[in-house]
């Protein structure tokens, strides 16, 4: 065999084995998380809103938006936001943002907020941010106050190739109006 034709044999092999090495890659899915979760809200004679978003995952995940109108002669009202089995996107990561608004033009908004249940057991990690005990200005106040508080919950898997099923989390937001406002 001539010294061309060993050449052109081995570029050639070399290209199907590279070739074969990214359809390999290519054809790895993206850890599944097959896990439930849910979010108890309880508003206490308050005028507020709670919007959640979902951002990281293959499934488009509509926004949910409740309304506590205390005007409207709603004492206290209990709610349940809960999850269904979510896959990854590329980026690996789903974050959960659940923004709290005061929409009382006089009283104070106090928030509680019981971070998600710990889910490493399970080859989840989830990091929570805001702070656990709040309380926001009323919609009226001026410059340099806020009446909006906003929390995340960011799911990451600790393996990425291994599957997670039957994960739980909860987490629990409390809204009620501040004493003595």
């Amino acid at each position: 065999m001539s010294l061309k034709a060993k050449l052109v044999s081995s570029v050639a092999a070399f290209c199907l084995v590279l070739a074969l090495l990214v359809v390999g890659i290519l054809a790895v899915p993206s850890a599944t998380i097959n896990m439930g979760g849910s979010i108890s809200f309880q508003a206490t004679d308050v005028n507020a809103t709670v919007a959640i978003t979902v951002a990281g995952t293959e499934e488009t995940i509509d926004p949910v938006n409740y309304t506590y109108n205390a005007s409207q002669g709603e004492a206290t009202v209990e709610n349940v936001w809960k999850t269904t089995a979510w896959n990854f996107d590329e980026n690996r990561e789903i974050v959960v943002t659940i923004t709290v608004t005061n929409k009382d033009t006089v009283r104070q908004l106090d928030v509680a907020w019981t971070q998600p249940t710990d889910m490493s057991a399970q080859n989840v990690t989830v990091v929570s941010s805001g702070e656990a005990s709040k309380t926001l200005d009323n919609s009226k106040t001026g410059a340099g106050s806020t009446n909006v508080a906003t929390y995340t919950m960011t799911f990451t898997p600790e393996d990425e190739n291994l599957a997670v099923e039957g994960a739980t989390w909860t987490a629990k937001l409390v809204l009620s109006n501040h004493a003595g406002a």
